[in-house]
């Protein structure tokens, strides 16, 4: 659902906004770094995904925080190799069983050796190439197409159908759940999809439904706030993302399924008072994606955080990609870090369907919805939601809620 564009709505302008975007204006991802340059020394941050990596795969510390301190490159890389290729690529992921290594998708044989040129030039010669049959363009339209089937076919239905692009497998996955009736027009979908894309698509099970993680029906909820940092709307509870900003406020983004409960934001304080943030202007929540921007009537206060978090600065966004590990830092389970599962996943929600995201396996609970997804300096996503039992986040893709918001990512 789609609510009054911003340029709809009356602003308090801030002179001091024009000088903040020229100082801190991100226009994308960053780049790889020069080859040869050193990692920095682990962080609290990269030390807590290094762990659950271990946890994960059975390797050594050392071996998970070595693998962790090469992400950032790898992922900068996929994405360099992502911008130069366009419609002969792929798509791209870590892989953790070999090694921790990046592979790369790619269409057209002749490319790889273009791509081991740019791997090589970052640092990374172990970067393997496979020659796959669809680009990431088709493949992203292939689950476009089925989207848009499954949100129709999920309309009153007590069990909705889900899906994602499966990189790895240069295919879509079609997931049904488990020991669950579908409807006529459900088994419908299943058949379609067989018949429509062969065997470019996987059908698999899911066993716990998907929801959206928010603290409704009180004013809080229980476990006590952790250390994420909670906003208070009507009688609901959810935690807040990243800031942004244009040409006529300052922002924060959480959740768009928050915003759509509640219009007037609010903070506790340090004196266990609340301070008011501002209302909810522009959000999204439904097919396109989860995400909302509140705008800051303090700028004061907010400035020059580039998070809500003091401890944090984000310096730029990036791209998803199985296999990296990313962190939330939610108001109720608190910082918690996991793997990139699926990409471009339509997710069926009470109600709802929506396309597009991303899961992981970072463990979330209610009140978590609108924490930041990140890793170190940079942006990934806005937590959405998560299954109904067991570990598990949903993300909208922050380039995507930039992008439809109109905003532009402050840096800290």
């Amino acid at each position: 659902m789609k609510v009054s564009s911003l340029r709809t709505w009356s602003r308090i302008t801030w002179p001091a906004v024009a000088a903040l975007a020229a100082a801190f204006t991100l226009t994308g991802p960053a780049s790889a770094g020069a080859p040869g340059q050193a990692d920095p020394k682990l962080g609290n941050q990269q030390k807590a995904a290094a762990a659950q990596l271990a946890k994960d795969y059975g390797v050594s510390a050392q071996e998970a925080q070595r693998r962790i301190q090469r992400q950032d490159r790898l992922t900068d890389l996929a994405t360099d190799v992502r911008k130069a290729l366009g419609s002969r690529f792929g798509g791209a992921w870590i892989d953790h069983d070999n090694g921790g290594r990046l592979t790369v998708a790619v269409t057209q044989r002749a490319t790889t050796s273009k791509v081991h040129a740019t791997a090589s030039k970052a640092g990374a010669r172990e970067t393997r190439t496979v020659v796959v049959r669809h680009s990431l363009r088709e493949l992203t339209q292939m689950s476009d197409v089925l989207a848009r089937r499954i949100a129709k076919a999920n309309k009153g239905a007590a069990n909705g159908l889900q899906a994602a692009v499966v990189t790895e497998d240069n295919a879509l996955r079609l997931d049904v759940p488990r020991g669950k009736k579908l409807t006529a027009d459900q088994h419908k979908v299943v058949k379609w999809a067989k018949q429509r894309f062969g065997g470019s698509l996987r059908v698999d099970t899911y066993a716990h439904a998907s929801e959206p993680l928010y603290c409704g029906g009180q004013y809080s909820c229980d476990p006590p706030l952790r250390s994420g940092v909670a906003i208070y709307g009507s009688n609901i509870r959810c935690t807040s993302a990243f800031s942004v900003y244009d040409s006529y406020a300052y922002y924060m983004l959480t959740a768009g399924h928050c915003a759509e409960g509640s219009s007037y934001w609010q903070i506790p304080t340090y004196s266990y008072g609340y301070q008011g943030v501002g209302s909810a202007v522009d959000y999204t929540f439904g097919y396109y994606g989860d995400s909302a921007i509140v705008r800051v009537d303090d700028a004061g206060f907010w400035q020059p955080r580039g998070w809500v978090y003091p401890s944090t600065s984000i310096r730029d966004w990036g791209y998803d990609y199985v296999g990296q590990y990313v962190c939330k830092q939610g108001s109720t389970t608190g910082y918690t870090c996991g793997q990139v599962t699926d990409t471009h996943a339509t997710v069926s929600y009470p109600n709802r369907t929506l396309t597009g995201m991303t899961w992981s396996t970072a463990c979330v609970a209610a009140g978590d919805s609108g924490s930041g997804v990140y890793y170190g300096s940079t942006a990934y996503g806005i937590l959405s939601g998560g299954p109904s039992s067991g570990c598990g986040m949903i993300h909208e893709p922050v380039s995507r809620a930039l992008s439809q918001l109109g905003v532009t990512l402050l840096s800290g």
